[in-house]
């Protein structure tokens, strides 16, 4: 895959990932954050540091995508996809487990990160083996 392309990929997987990033955090587990706001900082606070929260999202996806393309993309099979979904996933979040041993944040909220860290990163996953796959004279290899 050329360099042209990793990068259309990468802001691809970071279209995902901002995507799922909102569902998951402004949807799902709005009522969680609501819950324990003492936590967290003010609405005025986050809105001042968005800017963090999306080079964040870039590095995850341009990480997850140059693995991939280097790594595993000319061969791989959606079990690959899942497989390397899951254990990104499972990387991404380990930080959870240890926020809850340091910080007073409900375990539950921690288990909840970490399942849905790991659905994320397997939903990019699929959307990298998608992207970046091989093509042979316009057809797709299967």
């Amino acid at each position: 895959m050329n360099a042209k392309h990793t990068i259309i990929t990468v802001f691809a997987a970071f279209a995902v990932v901002s995507a799922t990033d909102y569902l998951i955090h402004q949807v799902i587990l709005k009522a969680d954050y609501l819950a324990t706001k003492s936590l967290w900082r003010s609405p005025a606070e986050m809105k001042l540091l968005f800017n963090w929260i999306l080079v964040a999202e870039l590095m995850a996806a341009a990480g997850l995508t140059v693995v991939w393309v280097n790594a595993f993309a000319a061969t791989a099979r959606p079990a690959d996809a899942f497989r390397f979904g899951l254990f990104a996933g499972l990387l991404a979040s380990a930080y959870a487990p240890m926020f809850h041993a340091v910080m007073p944040i409900p375990g539950l909220l921690c288990v909840k990160w970490v399942i849905f860290g790991v659905l994320q990163c397997i939903l990019v996953s699929f959307v990298l083996y998608e992207l970046a796959r091989p093509r042979q004279s316009g057809v797709i290899r299967r």
